[in-house]
């Protein structure tokens, strides 16, 4: 049996070799400073009504905003879209000023020119161990592109090649 480590190691591994969708999430706090993250986990959860899960880091500056009841935005970046995700995951220089991006009525920033968005608001956000999972209801957003931007073993990959079905 392998050590505690050892499981550490495996189970990095084998996500790290996940292929996962890249979305940048963006709120506002209630000054109406934007916050934006990108996070590779936001997964459908219910159909009816709509709903996401998006994990989040508890150490996040965005954690304290994220209750329920607030709008955030997940924009879901198009392959040509790498830097927004470096950019708000490392950038030493605010995302916000350096790329577009337009606000909702109520100020919530959506980034300019992604393959979509999904408006929604937060119901319950659960903390376990050292990440947060949002369950945010989706109601509104759009679908512009079918040209999404992938992340698989800490390399960015433009689109998907299907398999031949034969």
């Amino acid at each position: 049996m392998a050590s505690a480590d050892g499981f550490v190691e495996l189970c990095s591994k084998v996500m790290d070799g996940m292929p996962n969708g890249i979305a940048v999430m963006t709120l506002v706090d209630p000054d109406g400073h934007p916050h934006g993250m990108t996070i590779s986990s936001l997964a459908p959860l219910s159909v009816d009504p709509p709903t996401v899960m998006m994990r989040i880091g508890q150490a996040s500056s965005s954690r304290p905003f994220l209750v329920p009841g607030r709008q955030v935005c997940a924009n879901v970046l198009a392959s040509d879209q790498s830097l927004q995700s470096m950019g708000f995951a490392y950038g030493s220089e605010d995302p916000f000023t350096v790329f577009a991006w337009e606000p909702t009525t109520d100020g919530t920033p959506v980034l300019s020119a992604t393959a979509a968005h999904l408006l929604c608001q937060v119901e319950r956000v659960i903390d376990h161990h050292d990440v947060s999972v949002v369950f945010a209801e989706v109601v509104g957003g759009s679908l512009d592109k079918d040209d999404t931007l992938a992340y698989r073993n800490r390399t960015y990959f433009k689109g998907l090649v299907p398999l031949d079905p034969n």
